[in-house]
């Protein structure tokens, strides 16, 4: 013990100076129950109410992009060399192809004869 706290025993004593009257605990709790305010009941916040339907929303959005992804790829615009073996017959624009990409007719045949 340091000397302040013999100090303080010296003068006061061992006994508690402070006092609870008689059956004060008993009743505390109601009493307490009685002094809280009535709460109102809370209502939860927009955003939490509206998460199903942004789940949702969010969900057919995806599903959209999937379909547009899957339709497109499946019947969209084919290929340049598909356009190409389907129109064999169509002479000028083969002919057009080989002068944008500046082949001529010998590096065709050797490309033929690789294959």
């Amino acid at each position: 013990m340091t000397n302040e706290e013999l100090y303080i025993i010296q003068k006061m004593g061992r006994k508690n100076p402070f006092k609870v009257p008689e059956g004060y605990f008993d009743s505390f709790a109601d009493q307490l129950m009685q002094q809280l305010p009535e709460e109102a009941p809370r209502r939860r916040a927009l955003l939490v109410r509206m998460r199903p339907l942004l789940y949702a929303a969010a969900a057919c959005v995806l599903l959209a992009v999937i379909c547009v992804s899957i339709y497109n790829t499946s019947f969209g615009e084919q290929p340049v060399v598909a356009q190409v073996a389907e129109n064999e017959s169509n002479e000028t624009y083969i002919d057009e192809a080989a002068d944008y990409a500046m082949v001529d007719n010998y590096e065709i045949y050797a490309c033929l004869m690789n294959e």
